[in-house]
């Protein structure tokens, strides 16, 4: 999968599986977070967050109160979300699959 950026860059196979690992590994995040873990801007992974999303591949987490064990990187217990958070779907988790056999990363 190749998908084009506003700003001119592509999403690669093996840019989408870092992301999408990211959220098997953390459950649910948001766009800074998720950033700082594959080293990118949070403006780039914003807009990399909206396509997977539209593409069907992440969800967006319901409002309210959020546990440390739904979000294993917050610091605290429980807070009250701030920002979009992101989990994985039934379809991304099957396409994180495909991309690990396709990349070889099992």
């Amino acid at each position: 999968m190749v998908l084009k950026l506003s700003q001119k860059i592509d999403i690669t196979d093996d840019l989408v599986y870092r992301i999408l690992d990211h959220f098997r590994r953390f459950k649910t995040d948001y766009a800074k977070s998720v950033g700082r873990d594959i080293e990118l801007n949070k403006r780039v992974v914003c807009e990399i967050l909206k396509k997977l999303y539209n593409e069907g591949y992440l969800e967006k987490r319901q409002s309210g109160m959020l546990k440390r064990k739904e979000a294993k990187l917050k610091r605290r217990v429980t807070t009250h979300p701030h920002h979009t958070y992101y989990q994985l779907t039934e379809k991304g988790k099957v396409y994180l699959e495909y991309l690990e056999k396709k990349l070889k990363k099992v």
